[in-house]
């Protein structure tokens, strides 16, 4: 129930993309519900801090939405008829120590929404006076944003989201415990990532649902899963429209493997090349756009010390298929003074500089851009 809000700055974090094959620990649909029915006290949903109150029969399994099956779970503010009654909270079935999970919802926000809508998770959890402590906290607002409250030292992706009112839209947290971090997604984009537990223990033990004041108007959650393991994705942001090489396509650069230091396993990848062309992935501190410099056919999209991997083996043919890779080294990233290491919390930016032709005479391209912020 506290709404504390804490701004506390972290060194780390980014995307996270660690392949991992998902095991449900907890699922909740609310079909298995008569419509109408209030679910506190049921099958281990309650109000907060029961023995202060006891379980209040307010949110309800409602046919008005669904994600899936015939319910959701309507939430609505109390109207000030209940102390604490429209909080609905479930342990996860843990204790989760340690290990990566994917927690997920299905949310449905109307286009007459009005006041705030919250959804919890908290690392410490004793419904019956606490101790209690709070992981993550995100927020619907009447405003029309969506985005998780700076508890733990938020770092910035691609920040706030604007609400898709009136469609059924995914919440996702994937959290590391080992890392002690998790990212937040709203319809599948990245806002940002946060250490886990600042305060507390390192762990996942509950969710709360909240309209988070007495007039909070009604809003709709559905298919709540929370799952072992963080599904592969896509590592990093692509940027900076590249010109069409030879071929007629643009070149696209990529990433696979993971954004973690200390894993030191990130390989780059640039596809749709010309075939048969030498090429080499360039990289900077920052973003940047020079329009075909030194007489290029593209766009040069990196800013700062330049460096160049063009060491032993890392000058190659894209091949017939037009493709170049590269696992690079963590602590031997090149710029012009020499070599240096990539930090925790650090973002870089990636780019391929590849042999083309036009109409018969040589030239070069380049891909777009991708930028990585490793954790």
């Amino acid at each position: 129930m506290n709404r504390r809000i804490r701004s506390q700055a972290v060194a780390c974090i980014a995307s996270l993309s660690l392949a991992s094959v998902a095991s449900a620990q907890f699922l909740e649909n609310f079909d298995s519900y008569a419509a109408g029915t209030a679910i506190e006290g049921l099958n281990g949903w309650q109000n907060w801090d029961i023995c202060a109150t006891g379980n209040q029969a307010f949110n309800t399994a409602s046919t008005v939405q669904a994600n899936s099956g015939a319910n959701s779970l309507r939430m609505v503010g109390s109207g000030g008829a209940c102390t604490f009654c429209s909080d609905t909270t479930h342990e996860l079935n843990g204790p989760y120590t340690s290990g990566q999970y994917t927690l997920s919802m299905n949310t449905y926000i109307p286009s007459n929404f009005a006041g705030d809508a919250y959804v919890i998770v908290l690392n410490t959890y004793n419904n019956c006076g606490g101790p209690y402590n709070w992981s993550a906290q995100v927020r619907f607002t009447t405003g029309g944003s969506v985005g998780p409250d700076d508890l733990q030292g938020n770092v910035f992706i691609n920040g706030d989201q604007n609400v898709i009112y009136d469609q059924w839209v995914e919440l996702k947290m994937e959290i590391d415990l080992d890392a002690n971090m998790v990212v937040y997604s709203y319809n599948d984009v990245e806002m940002f990532s946060a250490n886990w537990a600042l305060a507390g223990v390192v762990e996942i033990a509950a969710l709360d649902l909240f309209p988070g004041t007495d007039n909070t108007t009604e809003w709709f959650v559905d298919d709540i899963s929370l799952e072992m393991g963080i599904a592969s994705g896509p590592i990093g942001t692509n940027y900076c429209a590249a010109n069409p090489n030879s071929t007629g396509a643009t070149g696209v650069m990529g990433a696979t493997g993971s954004a973690d230091v200390a894993s030191n396993d990130l390989t780059l990848t640039a596809n749709d090349l010309p075939p048969l062309s030498f090429g080499f992935f360039i990289t900077g501190p920052a973003s940047g756009f020079v329009q075909n410099p030194g007489g290029s056919a593209g766009n040069l999209c990196l800013g700062g010390g330049i460096g160049r991997y063009v060491g032993p083996g890392q000058i190659q043919n894209s091949g017939v298929a037009g493709s170049i890779e590269l696992l690079i080294d963590n602590t031997m990233v090149p710029t012009p003074l020499g070599f240096v290491s990539i930090a925790v919390g650090e973002t870089r930016f990636f780019q391929l500089w590849h042999r083309d032709n036009d109409m018969g005479m040589p030239v070069s391209n380049f891909t777009d851009g991708l930028e990585i912020t490793f954790m």
